[in-house]
């Protein structure tokens, strides 16, 4: 049923990528029967907001992944911040799991729609599966990076991953675009991220900032419709980790501040981030 709708440059989304994204789907439909009334918000020891759509979406995720590859850990957003992260194995060809059930919870919470479900595959420190669910838009983004495989999909308002409205194939490739389009956050940015962003404004001669919430900041790069995202502040593996291998696999990339490549996996420094630019 899947293999027609899938197809792309060759590669036909296996089952595995199929359901990964239903898991996505099946958080985010959850997630929009919280979004339709009112909640609690909770405040965890970071200080950072969290919702019980949260946590159920990340049941759900971490329930399906242990079905479907039991043997592989899963370090999760919500498990993190309880505590409750499985040890990984100091050897590096070890797979795992990167996992944000729910990312832009202020988004969320400000119904503003710009929130995320994020699934990643992490192998050899790269990440190479990306599924990206945004329920508010009814977009999802699913890339295998290894095949070169990234698509977006359109999706019903049953949410059927079986009849998308809409497919296209993704590529960060494009004619340079007029104005300079720079993502920046809406939430979260800081006097460092913006002093660099002024350094891009005297680069170019037009230039457009936008602030989009959440993972979908590297899906529009991904997409071809920005330029860059720089970001100097506190991040962590989870909300970037589903949208790398999105933008890896349509020909962007993602470099520190010091222009090394980007490394995941770090339980030394508790999966933190340090300062971060995604180029189309």
């Amino acid at each position: 049923m899947y293999s027609a709708l899938f197809k792309n440059k060759g590669f036909i989304m296996n089952q595995y990528l199929q359901h990964l994204s239903q898991l996505a789907i099946t958080a985010g439909q959850q997630i929009m029967q919280i979004y339709a009334k009112d909640f609690e918000i909770y405040t965890k020891q970071d200080t950072s907001p969290v919702t019980e759509a949260d946590r159920l979406a990340e049941d759900i995720i971490v329930a399906g992944l242990k079905r479907i590859t039991p043997n592989i850990p899963i370090i999760a957003e919500e498990m993190a911040s309880e505590g409750a992260l499985p040890k990984l194995s100091a050897d590096t060809d070890e797979s795992f799991y990167l996992v944000d059930p729910l990312d832009g919870t202020k988004e969320f919470i400000h119904k503003r729609g710009e929130f995320t479900v994020n699934i990643a595959l992490i192998k050899n420190h790269q990440p190479v599966v990306g599924i990206i669910f945004a329920p508010v838009l009814k977009q999802l983004y699913v890339a295998d990076v290894e095949q070169n495989y990234a698509q977006m999909f359109t999706l019903n308002d049953e949410f059927d991953l079986s009849t998308p409205l809409a497919q296209k194939d993704i590529s960060a490739a494009h004619t340079a675009n007029q104005p300079f389009k720079i993502l920046a956050s809406r939430s979260h940015i800081n006097a460092a991220t913006d002093a660099y962003i002024q350094t891009l404004r005297a680069q170019h001669e037009k230039v457009e900032i936008l602030n989009i919430g959440s993972s979908l900041k590297l899906c529009l790069l991904a997409a071809g419709e920005a330029d860059i995202y720089p970001r100097f502040g506190p991040t962590m593996e989870w909300d970037i980790a589903a949208g790398h291998a999105i933008l890896s696999a349509a020909g962007g990339y993602i470099k520190t501040d010091a222009g090394d490549d980007f490394i995941y996996g770090d339980q030394a420094g508790e999966f933190r981030n340090g300062n971060f630019i995604a180029y189309a």
